[in-house]
Parts: structure tokens; sequence; C-alpha cells
């Protein structure tokens, strides 16, 4: 049993130091992962995309996008599940993978701008007993991200949302929101840029919150 257990363990250093060597084995295992993400539809869709990107971090710890991708993925799936308990379940593991990137990726505004959805994820389990918490939390973690940089599009679009569910919750009228709906989605290119296999999702949440204004 030790001789079976060494064995593995050998072969898993080995395995991590060839993909953190062979940068083209990190960029197919990532481009098969966010393939596989692009493309899932459902709940067992996004688990098995949350293992490919668990099995990317396990070998290549100093990485923070398969992490942050493995955290997305579980906060995907509680919009998906009907059942409350299993909702904070998932988004239980979402944030304990989430945690060590809020403390080893401090200045970066992606991290926050997740840490903000998952927040945004708990509130929708139970919006009459959680709207005020983590409609404060929310806020709080898409400023920091915004801190980091302004014009990250996932922030702005969080932002958005918030204000207008706010909004929404006090029936107040949202078409004074819509100029900066718009002038989001006019910039979206231009403001969602990053490095490789940088995170680019918001585009199609930005359109729903569209759907309360007027066409121009």
């Amino acid at each position: 049993m030790k001789t079976s257990k060494t064995l593995l363990t050998v072969f898993t250093l080995l395995f991590s130091i060839s993909l953190l060597a062979n940068d083209s084995a990190y960029t197919k295992a990532m481009g098969n992962a966010l393939t596989q993400f692009g493309e899932a539809q459902t709940i067992a869709d996004l688990q098995m995309t949350a293992n490919s990107f668990a099995r990317i971090s396990n070998v290549t710890p100093e990485d923070w996008l398969s992490p942050y991708y493995e955290s997305q993925c579980y906060v995907l799936i509680s919009f998906r599940e009907k059942e409350t308990a299993k909702k904070d379940e998932y988004l239980d593991k979402a944030q304990k993978i989430l945690n060590p990137l809020l403390n080893s990726q401090a200045t970066n505004s992606e991290v926050f701008a997740l840490q903000s959805l998952l927040y945004t994820a708990r509130l929708t389990v139970d919006p009459m007993t959680r709207g005020q918490e983590y409609m404060a939390l929310s806020s709080g973690a898409y400023q920091r991200s915004l801190a980091l940089n302004p014009t990250n599009p996932r922030a702005l679009y969080l932002q958005l949302s918030n204000e207008v569910g706010m909004a929404q919750f006090f029936g107040e009228d949202v078409s004074r929101y819509c100029d900066r709906i718009h002038e989001l989605y006019s910039h979206w290119d231009e403001f969602n840029v990053g490095e490789r296999f940088y995170p680019n999702w918001g585009i199609n949440q930005l359109e729903d919150l569209m759907q309360n204004c007027p066409s121009n």
C-alpha cells in the first residue's frame, strides 16, 4: 500500500513539473476546460467543469485562473440549484476556493468582482432576510474591484445590477440607470481586455439588464 501511495505521489509530482515546464500543456488544459465551461448547460456539466479546473489548479498552485473558474462554476451551480440548502453548500465551496485568492491576488480586480457575484448569489437564496447584509457585502466587493480597475466591465455591471435591483425592490423607476447601462454596453469590448484566459463574462447578463430600458 505504501509503495502504491509513493508511486502515486511521484507520478503526481512529475506531472506537476511537466505541466509547469510545458506551457503548451497548460495552454491545452486551460483551453479544453474553458471550452467545456462555455458549453456547460446543466449542474452536472458545471460540476465536471469545476473538476477540470481543480485538476489544473492542483498541479499549478501559482495559477490564479484555474481556481477562479472553479469557484465561478460553483457560483453558477448555485443559481441553477433548486434546493435552498444545496445552494448555500455550493456557495460554501465557491467561497472556500476563492478565499486564498483574496489574499494572494489582493490587487486583482477580477477576484473581487467574482466575490461580489458570490455575495449576490448568497442574497438571491433568500432576498427578504439576506438583502441588506449581502447587498452591502456585494457593494463593498465591487467597489474594491473598481478601486483596483475603474473600467472592469464585470464590476461595473455588478454595480449597475445591484443599483437596479435596489430600485426595483423599492418600486422606483429604473430608467435613470439606462444611460449608464447603454454606455457600458457600447464600451464593453474596449473595457474587456486582459491576458490569456482572462475572465470575460458579463455581456449576456448586461444584455438581460438592458431589458429594463427602452432601446435607443
